[in-house]
């Protein structure tokens, strides 16, 4: 796909990650994290649901550890998220081969949970240009994780 976020201009897919602080009570609640999904993937993304939105709660309560997870698989790949109950917090990805608008996730989500503040990274993920025919272009570099 084209994409704007890749040196390449070119990308497999595109993922996009939230972290919300701030949040109102809808990260304790399976039922709105849904319509959060459901919205999302429909109205904001425009991917095609696979299957129903799955939501467990998870952890001892009290602890930052309780609270509900979640997983949309989509058409094009996925959306997951974990929701921290005691620190109000929400930790959402969104992952696609379709172009979609990360700054509409963003936004969207934003707004549905009451976050004060949000962190958004958005990476573009590269795909072996020798699978499909071509060179890697000379401009992409491949940097080395700090150990």
């Amino acid at each position: 796909m084209n994409c704007r976020f890749s040196p390449t201009g070119q990308a497999w897919g595109l993922l996009v990650s939230l972290d919300l602080y701030g949040c109102n009570g809808k990260v304790n609640d399976g039922k709105a994290i849904k319509n959060y999904v459901t919205t999302l993937c429909d109205d904001v993304i425009h991917m095609k649901r696979y299957g129903d939105c799955h939501l467990e709660l998870f952890g001892e309560a009290g602890t930052p550890l309780a609270g509900y997870s979640m997983f949309q698989f989509i058409e094009t790949s996925c959306v997951s998220g974990h929701f921290s109950e005691s620190d109000h917090s929400a930790y959402i990805d969104v992952f696609s081969c379709a172009d979609f608008d990360p700054e509409a996730v963003k936004e969207y989500t934003m707004e549905f949970f009451g976050a004060e503040r949000a962190n958004m990274t958005v990476t573009p993920r590269l795909y072996d240009e020798n699978v499909r025919g071509g060179k890697v272009p000379e401009k992409v570099t491949v940097k080395k994780a700090k150990a």
